[in-house]
This record gives structure tokens, sequence and C-alpha cells, in this order.
């Protein structure tokens, strides 16, 4: 029953109809033979028509992982295999070049038929119109395979514009054995969190003459990161409320600062711009207890670099030491409920001068294979993140030698991150992010270097708000 269903629907591709099919703008070539209570794994037993039109499918990725672009190679083979009427080409791309190679491309009517973005980049192609509503080719059985949180990051204005590949969470990392000696208790801070207090309290016993109890990567734009991190945990994990209001012109946005603030006067951190580079390599080499960002993924970092201390090979971090990674939660402020900051990337569908609906059914194929099952599990082992569909959770076997607390607590911060309202346009991206850009953090780094106040900074933060959103749009006073 499953090839004859299977045949229909290839068949589907060249036109013919059949009262059993979906229109072609709505249902794949090749369709999907999941039935309710069956697996949502994207099928790898359907055999195209004999008469299925030939079809080449382009996506553009940047190293998403290290062998994100190698095992894509053999997925895009595979898929032939299930689908001989349909090729896939790669366009290989650094993180470099990625996004502006993208965005010429796609202003010349020439995008390719996938790629990665980050969530927050969607609202540029939108405005393009060059981006695809996933929703018209992609089955709901095979969408609820996908978290709606992460669903969520690739949404705006309630149509979903893609598939999430990951949701990365962003935090802070740390030397095991000196947070240890500062008298952190390491497991409970994995297991409950802490306060910005207990957090303060501990990278003032971790400060020594040489060693900065917290470092993090605060040079140019990567000043925003600490905004964001640090902001989860003060009750700002999204940009914008459910009723729509700017929220950095609260009163939570206050207490953030004067946070940061209290930091850099003390002494427990830099009071000048760390590059993003530089952050891991002073812990490494004992010139930092903590540090920020951070994601679960350098564990592998560390590890590497160890074995390269024990081989004496050279190709450990100059003067670098052996020492345990611990992946660690951000502090919460002034009272807020713990959060974590994260972000999804996934895969866009695009069109170009030659698109038609026939062949985003094929597009949209590929896109749902490579984003789900052993595909994405073999991603997110690489990753050390949990996958965000539940074909990928199931495929998943975990790699030896995982540090079982740092899983844990890898897992348990994913479940505080809280996706964007569906509502948001593009429009309110785009102006919050040139706030960001243009404003926020020009102040901050000010703050950082003692050239400012808290207080200076808020009341310059919150005027920008205003005369952006409009005050009736902007959060006043304190949120939840």
């Amino acid at each position: 029953m499953k090839k004859i269903i299977a045949l229909l629907l290839c068949l589907a591709m060249v036109g013919c109809l059949f009262a059993a099919c979906a229109p072609a703008e709505t249902q794949p070539t090749g369709g999907s033979n999941t039935e309710p209570g069956t697996s949502t794994e994207p099928s790898t037993n359907t055999e195209p028509g004999a008469n299925a039109e030939p079809d080449t499918i382009v996506i553009m990725a940047p190293p998403v992982t290290g062998n994100y672009i190698a095992n894509l190679k053999v997925w895009a083979e595979d898929f032939h295999n299930l689908y001989p009427n349909l090729t896939v080409e790669i366009i290989e791309t650094s993180w470099g070049d990625h996004n502006d190679k993208l965005s010429t491309m796609a202003q010349a009517g020439e995008a390719p038929d996938i790629a990665e973005v980050s969530s927050n980049a969607i609202g540029t192609y939108v405005d393009m119109g060059v981006v695809v509503d996933v929703s018209k080719y992609l089955s709901a059985e095979r969408l609820a395979d996908y978290d709606t949180n992460a669903l969520n990051y690739m949404t705006l204005d309630n149509t979903v514009y893609g598939l999430p590949l990951y949701l990365t969470i962003q935090a802070l990392g740390a030397n095991k054995e000196m947070l240890e000696a500062a008298g952190a208790d390491v497991a409970k801070i994995q297991q409950e969190g802490w306060t910005y207090e207990e957090f303060l309290e501990i990278i003032k016993n971790g400060t020594t003459e040489n060693t900065f109890g917290f470092v993090f990567a605060n040079s140019g734009v990567t000043a925003s990161d600490m905004m964001y991190i640090f902001g989860a945990g003060a009750g700002l994990g999204n940009t914008f409320t459910e009723d729509m209001k700017y929220v950095f012109t609260s009163e939570n946005m206050l207490s953030l600062l004067k946070a940061i603030e209290e930091m850099t006067q003390s002494g427990y951190m830099p009071n000048y711009a760390v590059e993003a580079g530089q952050r891991m390599v002073m812990c490494q080499t004992g010139n930092a207890m903590i540090f920020g960002k951070a994601m679960p993924l350098f564990e592998s970092n560390f590890k590497t670099n160890n074995a390269a201390l024990d081989a004496n090979d050279g190709t450990a971090v100059e003067g670098s030491m052996k020492m345990d990674y611990v992946f660690l939660p951000s502090p919460t402020i002034d009272g807020a409920a713990e959060a974590c900051y994260g972000t999804v990337d996934g895969l866009i569908a695009m069109r170009n001068n030659n698109t038609t609906d026939e062949h985003l059914a094929n597009v949209m194929l590929f896109m749902d294979y490579i984003c789900s099952g052993e595909r994405i599990a073999a991603c997110m082992n690489e990753l050390y993140l949990d996958p965000v569909c539940q074909t990928g959770r199931d495929a998943l076997v975990l790699e030896e030698g995982r540090d079982q607390a740092n899983l844990d607590t890898a897992s348990r911060c994913m479940s505080l991150v809280v996706a964007p309202p569906s509502g948001v346009t593009a429009e309110m991206t785009a102006t919050a992010q040139s706030l960001m850009n243009e404003v926020i953090v020009p102040k901050f780094q000010l703050l950082l270097a003692g050239e400012t106040t808290a207080e200076e900074v808020y009341q310059e933060i919150v005027e920008a708000g205003i005369d952006a959103f409009g005050e009736e749009n902007c959060v006043t006073g304190r949120l939840g």
C-alpha cells in the first residue's frame, strides 16, 4: 500500500491529478508515508515514479559543524538514491562570507533554493519577498516533528519561514577546579541556578593578581551578547513582550546595567574590550576563572587541548593548563525568574527567478530530510546539543566521554529558553536591531570603560526606545 501511495505522490510532480492526492503546492513530490500513530521520520523507502521529471536543488551552507559540509555531501547522495530524479548541488561558504553572499544573490534574483540563516536574519529575506512559507509545502505531520519553541524562532508575523537546525544556548563556562576553590557548589549551581549576588561573591573570591574572576567577550558588536545573555537572567529574555511592547525600556534593564557597572568597577572583570577569541583562551591559561559567552560545545575544545598537552605535540594553546570545563547557567538578577538566552539557526527555502511551486515541493522535501532524523542527530553530537525534533532525539546516540553534569545542565538550560512572540514583524525586529547596534552597544561599551553610569545609559536607551516605537509600545516599570 505504501508503495502505491508513494508512486501516486511522485507522479503528482508532473501534473497528474489523483483524487486522493493534495495539490502540488501543499504536498512535496514524493510525499510522506506518515500515518497517525506512526513515526514522523521522513520516508526513506519511497520510490519515485518512472515519469518523474528531473530537478536540481541548490543549497548554500557554511560549516555548521566541523564535518557538516562533508556530511551534507553524503546526505545529498543518499537523498538522490532515494529520489533518483532529484539532484542536490552544494554551495560551500565560510562563516565570514556566508551572509553577504546570500544577501547579494537574493537581491539579484539568484538565491539558492535552501540557505542556512540565523533566526534573527529571516526578516531581511521576508522584506525581499524571497523566503517561502513552509506550511504550504510540508504536511502538518511533518511540521509536528519539530519542537514548537524552535519553530517559533523561525516564525514572523505568525508565518513559519523555515525549519530549525539547532537551538544554541549561550551562558557561562569555567575552570571547574578554580570555581570550586573559590567556594562554588558547582553541582548545585548547575542543577538549580544561582543569583547575581552569589555569582558576584564567587568571582570576587576567584580574582587574584593574575586572574580575573570573570571575563566576557565585549569588543565591538559582541557586546550585545553580554546584554542578551545576562539580560535573560534579568527578565529580558525577549526583545518584545507578548503584547508586542519593547522591553529594554523597562526597569529590568536598569537592574542589568547596574549589575554590570558593579562588576567592572569592582575589578573582578576587565574594564576594557575583550575580543571574542580571547575569552576562552584566558580561561585555558588561568587568567580567568569564568568566561562568557560560552556554549556546551566548548567542552570539546577543552578536551582537545588537554589531549594536546598530554601529547606535548605543540598544538595546545600557548601557556595553557589541563582543566575540566564546566557549563554554567547565567545568574538571575533582582529577583527575575531563571532563564537562558538561546538563538536558533535553521534552513529557509528561497525563491529565485526560476522557481516554480513544483520545484519548491522538491526543495522542501530535501530541507526536511536534512533537518531531521539521523542527519540532525549527527550534527547535534558535534555541537553538544539536544536535537529540536523528535526524530532527531530518537536517532541520537551520544558519543562516549561526555560530561554528564554538563549534558544535564545544557538540557535544563534549553528548557529555560523562551521563543520570541510569533506576532513580531520584520520591521519591529529590524528597528530593535538598529537600536541595539547604534545606541545600546556603544553606550554599554562606555559603561564598561567607566566613562558613563548605568543611570545615564538607561535614560538614553529609554529615550531612543520611545522615539523608535512610541511610548505606548514600550515597557515602563518592571517586567513580571
